[in-house]
């Protein structure tokens, strides 16, 4: 919080509008105190406060409030004029400069039971104040704080800890500069992007995890965001807006934000946890320590993570097998072209690639069994057969589950206070007309943005399509939009036989998407861009099937015809 000062132009008391706050029903333990609650001036025996700066509430008006008064000890209360209840104005507190006014209890009319009150009276306080019902444990003369045994406050928890969350909080701190931010996270680092570590990180031992941090480690408290790491969140209790943790602990939130991507399929066969799995930069750092100069490596399953894994380890001097289930690497890609180009990739590279073969059994985290009676050995196995979102705690808070938490298409639940991105977000796709739900860094990236905004206030519709890109050996492949969803696709014809590029367009001519296969990445980005705008144009390509055949057409001319429809 910024500094605040004394002055004399006010002496009524303030607070935030802070709809929606429980009343509390006599007992100090039934409080529940909103993150939204602040007094921001007192009444004469207190400093009154002007807003100055990072003071002012963001997005909320200032509301005169009751205030709950007794009539029977102290300093009479003069100048007090009283006015009915208003239910919408809740619980405030604060500390006064004098000894019998150690706390201002606004109230909602429900303030039965208070020690010290007898006679109880709703007032507005004009001129000066009251005796006020003494509250040893508030320590702030502005704001509410944590106490010990209640939880603590914030108003935006981002949970997950992970890529989402930064990038989510990056949004919110520039739009409310005054909010409190917290992470929440089972792992000890700090929000970190992951696709390094299927590549650079293992490429390079003189890496560290904190290379690839989402933000440098001086953002966070620069910002006033609080990294509660290491902490495994267990449950979601909507009606009390918290959030609990493993260890005991409580968090309440004015927003949450639903972040806890996926988790890796494990095998289920005989002796299947003898593999290891790739989704932490833990997980990379174990590799990397086995993964020395002539030690063997046998991968399990050819997608994105196990062919990006295996290029990276051949290029440490390891031998690796990489066993497919499919008849070639990433046997689900909606391009066999590109498939088929990424096989040629790895095993240009080295890899031993085993297509066709089903894994049954591993003995001593060492040897695999093949259903055709193969058998491998290793140094190490890892497994990449996949990941499903983590959904678990959504579910049990009573939020509607699918393939992913349901949202809508501005990125918020039914619950208008818990947002979700990343991995665990499904929701309607206006460019696809259905709904959508994706694993991908650049996915995670733009959601969480997006969701970031609309928990500061904004509120906007959820458009960006889908982007996706890997890394294979010296290739790079890139994809926008729906190519998976598309009825018609139309395969550029360049120049050098070695690049791919397809175009795909839905049953209606509508753009639904590129995929995109060479060497130099920078040349995919103008592809991006134009048919990003094709996608969001909802560009009928059928009006340009001509140019899409024609030999070397060079698809960024279509830039304008983007921008015309």
């Amino acid at each position: 919080m910024g500094s605040m000062r004394p002055t004399q132009y006010r002496h009524d008391l303030y607070v935030q509008d802070n709809e929606g706050v429980q009343v509390h029903d006599g007992s100090p333990s039934s409080l529940a105190w909103s993150p939204r609650s602040y007094l921001w001036a007192h009444p004469l025996y207190a400093d009154c406060y002007e807003l100055t700066g990072r003071q002012a509430p963001h997005r909320h008006r200032l509301v005169p409030v009751n205030v709950l008064l007794s009539t029977e000890s102290g300093p009479s209360s003069s100048g007090l004029r009283s006015v009915s209840v208003t239910r919408r104005k809740r619980v405030v507190g604060a500390r006064p400069q004098r000894p019998w006014g150690q706390l201002a209890w606004l109230s909602a009319g429900r303030a039965g039971g208070l020690p010290g009150v007898r006679t109880q009276r709703l007032a507005r306080a004009w001129g000066s104040a009251a005796n006020l019902v003494q509250w040893p444990f508030l320590t702030s003369p502005y704001r509410m704080r944590h106490n010990e045994g209640m939880p603590k406050v914030f108003d935006y928890l981002l949970l997950g800890g992970g890529t989402s969350c930064a990038y989510a909080a990056v949004q919110i701190r520039s739009l409310d500069p005054n909010g409190t931010i917290a992470l929440l996270g089972e792992e000890s680092e700090p929000p970190y992007d992951r696709p390094p570590f299927t590549k650079y990180f293992l490429w390079n031992d003189e890496k560290n995890i904190d290379d690839f941090h989402s933000k440098d480690e001086s953002f966070y408290p620069q910002n006033q965001i609080e990294l509660l790491l290491g902490k495994r969140a267990v449950s979601i209790d909507r009606s009390a807006k918290t959030v609990g943790t493993e260890s005991g602990e409580s968090f309440q939130y004015g927003k949450l934000l639903y972040a806890l991507g996926s988790e890796p399929r494990r095998l289920s066969i005989p002796g299947g946890d003898g593999a290891w799995v790739l989704r932490t930069a833990e997980d990379s750092a174990r590799i990397r320590r086995h993964a020395s100069s002539g030690a063997s490596a046998i991968l399990i399953g050819a997608g994105y993570l196990g062919a990006e894994l295996a290029c990276a380890l051949v290029g440490r001097g390891c031998s690796v097998t990489l066993i497919e289930a499919g008849q070639r690497a990433w046997p689900l890609f909606p391009s066999e072209t590109v498939s088929k180009s990424i096989t040629g990739e790895l095993q240009a590279k080295g890899v031993r690639l085993v297509a066709g073969a089903s894994v049954t059994q591993i003995e001593n985290g060492r040897t695999v069994f093949t259903e055709d009676g193969q058998r491998f050995e290793g140094d190490f196995i890892v497994a990449g057969i996949g990941a499903f979102p983590r959904t678990e705690l959504a579910k049990a808070s009573g939020l509607s589950v699918r393939k992913g938490v349901l949202a809508g298409a501005q990125l918020h639940t039914e619950d208008l206070d818990v947002f979700v991105a990343g991995d665990a977000v499904e929701f309607p796709d206006s460019n696809l007309g259905d709904l959508y739900r994706a694993e991908h860094h650049l996915h995670a990236k733009a959601t969480a943005e997006h969701a970031g905004r609309g928990m500061a206030g904004e509120v906007a519709e959820f458009r960006e399509p889908p982007v996706f890109f890997s890394d294979v050996g010296d290739l790079s492949m890139n994809l926008i939009g729906y190519p998976e969803r598309a009825a018609r696709t139309w395969a550029l014809k360049n120049d050098d036989p070695s690049i791919v590029t397809e175009v795909y367009a839905f049953e209606d001519g509508r753009a639904a998407g590129l995929i995109d296969l060479r060497q130099d990445w920078k040349a995919q980005e103008p592809l991006l861009e134009v048919m990003k705008s094709l996608i969001l144009s909802r560009a009928d390509l059928r009006r340009v099937e001509d140019l899409l055949s024609r030999p070397g057409f060079d698809l960024t001319s279509l830039s304008e015809f983007a921008g015309a429809e």
